[in-house]
Parts: structure tokens; sequence; C-alpha cells
């Protein structure tokens, strides 16, 4: 194979075959032109001879950690019961509340959940740059030991410990999820069920309180319990040894083909921030976020507001709660082939149609109220929502990987998220709003939005598609 470097617009490629034929591909001479074979980097020839059997262990070893470690800050609201139990933040109750709990009580707890997402939000920033500069392995290894260290400072109780023990578990864990999302270039034409079953792990995870508060309700005590997960963390942070000290790039796997690379990537920081692409990828991210949350906020009042009866509204609340953690494990599989064979643009495009689906199955369910009809389309509804939320999740961090590299992927998917968090935090006025003027109009304005974010897929189509179709001219020369 021989390549030749033309003075203008494109390379060249050339290749004779056992039957003489001399094969020659014409690519774009992009800002940052393919490497072939025999001219990767040092970490990238590193990458791209690690044995198929290892590369399959770092990913069932970054599956673990995300099953085990990444979402239980979100699994709060079945840890609280057994918060009350043992008498968490009690001593902030009147004296005839001995024995009960009380509403300062509640709000202590739910104080402490809420300090912990916000913390959450700002630190993705500062979180991706240790990523981008320390490497999956250092990085998801330190917060694998903040989560251990929180879990045991929870296990000694007193409120300082409690609430120290889960900033720590509850901040660190996502990040440990955020050190795992190159690991899909490592089988490129999987790349999407990978990152789909990441995701779904992570969704998971959010259940492994329900999991722990089991074992306490049968007798394992509360401190046990803790310490007990704490260990756990740290054998987690030992499995993160065997992951790689640098991001995964696609281009790095034996299994990659040549392929274009986006006029993005390898540009500074700055140009990245201030890029069309990352805006309206950020737009995307914030809208979606605040739509999803609003939802999950305000499933139960929602319900509410149509059934007649409490016990009917807690029972569909119930199964949208059971089915949301395991959507994203159910339909990882569909959501992974779907990114795999049509990509990431046309993916976004088929969470809009999903959102809509789900947008107009919630008008119908208000217009028609309660009854088996208005029961089955409140069904269908959830069905769509616990399918779009980890579809969302899968394509944000892999459109952000493709567009703009794993270089500064940290650090670009860190802003994008800590903006889309400041943004969710319209979710409790628009909320109250809705508590006031029903839950339709604001149902419908945020799907009109949500369609609205179809811009950013259309966008990378209509940018890539000439470039496309002239790299990939193969001809017989």
């Amino acid at each position: 194979m021989t390549m030749v470097l033309d003075d203008g617009d494109t390379q060249s490629f050339t290749q004779v075959n056992a039957a003489g034929i001399r094969l020659q591909v014409l690519i774009p001479n992009l800002s940052y032109p393919i490497a072939p074979p025999g001219m990767l980097g040092q970490n990238e020839r590193r990458d791209s001879e690690m044995g198929r059997t290892w590369r399959i262990v770092i990913i069932v070893s970054a599956i673990g950690c995300c099953l085990l470690m990444a979402g239980l800050a979100f699994g709060f609201s079945a840890l609280m019961p057994n918060l009350l139990r043992i008498g968490a933040f009690h001593q902030v109750c009147p004296e005839n509340h001995a024995g009960t709990s009380c509403q300062a009580q509640i709000s202590r707890l739910t104080g402490m959940f809420t300090l912990t997402s916000s913390l959450l939000n700002i630190l993705t920033l500062p979180s991706g740059a240790m990523l981008d500069y320390l490497g999956p392995r250092v990085t998801a290894g330190s917060f694998c030991c903040f989560v251990a260290l929180g879990c045991w400072l929870f296990s000694l109780g007193s409120d300082v410990n409690y609430y120290v023990g889960f900033i720590l578990l509850g901040v660190s864990g996502p990040y440990i999820f955020n050190c795992t999302l190159s690991f899909g270039n490592y089988f490129p034409a999987r790349s999407g069920l990978i990152t789909a079953i990441l995701v779904g792990c992570f969704d998971a995870s959010s259940g492994d309180f329900a999991v722990l508060n089991s074992l306490i309700d049968a007798g394992l005590a509360f401190s046990t319990a803790f310490r007990l997960l704490a260990l756990l963390a740290l054998l987690c942070a030992a499995s993160t040894c065997a992951w790689p000290d640098r991001k995964v790039d696609e281009d790095a796997s034996p299994e990659a083909e040549p392929s274009v690379k986006e006029p993005l990537m390898k540009q500074s920081l700055w140009n990245v921030w201030s890029s069309t692409e990352f805006w309206l990828l950020t737009y995307a991210a914030s809208v979606s976020m605040t739509s999803i949350n609003f939802f999950i906020a305000t499933a139960y009042p929602q319900m509410l507001s149509v059934v007649p009866s409490e016990s009917h509204a807690e029972s569909l609340n119930r199964e949208f709660s059971r089915l949301l953690p395991l959507g994203g494990i159910l339909f990882a599989p569909l959501i992974g082939t779907v990114i795999d064979k049509v990509g990431e643009p046309l993916g976004y495009l088929i969470l809009q149609c999903a959102y809509a689906a789900f947008t107009l199955l919630l008008v119908a369910f208000f217009a028609i109220g309660t009854g088996t009809t208005g029961d089955a389309l409140a069904r269908a509804g959830f069905v769509c929502f616990a399918f779009c939320r980890p579809l969302l999740y899968t394509l944000n961090p892999m459109i952000c990987g493709r567009l703009f590299g794993q270089e500064v992927f940290g650090r670009v998917f860190g802003l994008m998220n800590t903006i889309a968090g400041f943004c969710n935090l319209m979710v409790q006025p628009l909320a109250a709003l809705a508590h006031q003027h029903g839950f339709q109009g604001i149902n419908v304005i945020l799907g009109v939005l949500q369609l609205s974010t179809a811009v950013l897929p259309i966008w990378i189509l209509c940018r890539s598609k000439p470039k496309l179709s002239n790299a990939l001219g193969y001809g017989i020369a």
C-alpha cells in the first residue's frame, strides 16, 4: 500500500490487489487527516496491539464498576426509610416526636440529596479535566476510593459523617461512569451497544440501595452494610488497574477502519467551546435533561391529577418507578443496534420521534382519563419514556466524542453537563407552575422544545454530507 499526499485538497491511497487491479481512494484533506496503519502515535499503536481478550476484560470490569458504583446517589429514596428508622438527623425534631420522624428531619435528609445533586453538576467540569489529564485508570481508581471513603464515613453515623459520606459516594460515582465512555471504541462496530450497556448499568445502579435496604430489613446491621459496600468499592478500585492510562480513540482499535476526521478534532479547547456544534449539543442536552427530569419529578402528581384515587395513582407511579431503572438494561440491545446501524445523528432523530410519541400518549391519557384505555395509554407512555432516557444518555457522549475527539472530551462533556445541570434547576419552578395551571400545557411546551433539538442532528448531517460523498469516492485507476 502506498500513500501520496497531494498539495491540493485530497489524499490519495493506492493499493494493487492480487489480480493486478489498482485501487485508489481519494479522501478530502481536512484539518487533521486520517493516519494510515503504521503511522499511529505510540499510545494509539499500543492500544491497537492490545489483544481482544484483554479489551473484553476491560469492558467487563467497566460494566461491573458502573453497575456497583455509578448511580448510588440516585437510589436515595430507597435508602430514606432506613435512615429514618435509625434516627438520622432526628435531633432536629421536637420533643413530642420521640420515636417518630418529623418534617424537619425529612427536610434535612432531602437537603443532603439536593446538595449532592448540585455539587455533581458543578464539579463535572473539573472532574472532566482530571480525566483528560490523568486518564481513565487514575481518575476512576481515585473516585472508587472516594466512594469507599464515603461509604465508610456513612457507616459511622453523625450529621457530619452522613453529609460528607453521602457527598463523596454520590458525587464520585457518575465520574467513574464518565471514565468508561471511550471504551466502546475498542470495538467500533459495537460501540453503540457497549455504550448503551454502560448507560444501562448506570441506570440499574440506582437500585443498589434498594438491595442494600432489603439486606438491612433482613437483619444486617446498617453500619455493616455500608462497610461491605466500601469493600466492594475498593475491589472496583483494584479492577481499574487493568484500565488504560488514556482515553481510547476509535482509530486506535485494531478493528477500526480508516475514517474521515471531524474538522473540530484536535482543535484548541477554546475553538471547540466556541463552535456551533458545541452549543447545539449543549442546547439539545439541556432541553432533553430538563424535559426528562421534569416528568420524573412530577410523575406522581401528574397521575394524581388524572386518576380518582391516591392508591390508583400510587400504583401507576410504582410501575413507572420500577420500569425506569430497568429500561436502561432492557433497551440496551435495541439502543446499541439502532446507533451502530444508523449512526448517532439519525439516532437522535429517532429520540425525537420517541419523545414525541411519549408526549402524545401523555396528552391522550389526560384527555381520556382513568379506565382501562387511560391506564394503557399511561403504561405505553412509560415504555416510550424508559426508552428515551437511556437513548439520550447514550447519544450525548457518543456525539461529543465523535465531534470533538477524546483529547478534550472530559472538559467538553463536563462543561456541557454543567450548563445542562444549571438549566435543570428550571424543573422546580416549572413544577410549581404546573401545579397552579395544570400539567398539560407544560408537557406540550417541553415536547415542542424537545422537537426543536432536532436542529443538532440535521446540522451534523447537512455539514457532513458533501464531505462524506466526496470522501468515499472509491474508483479503479
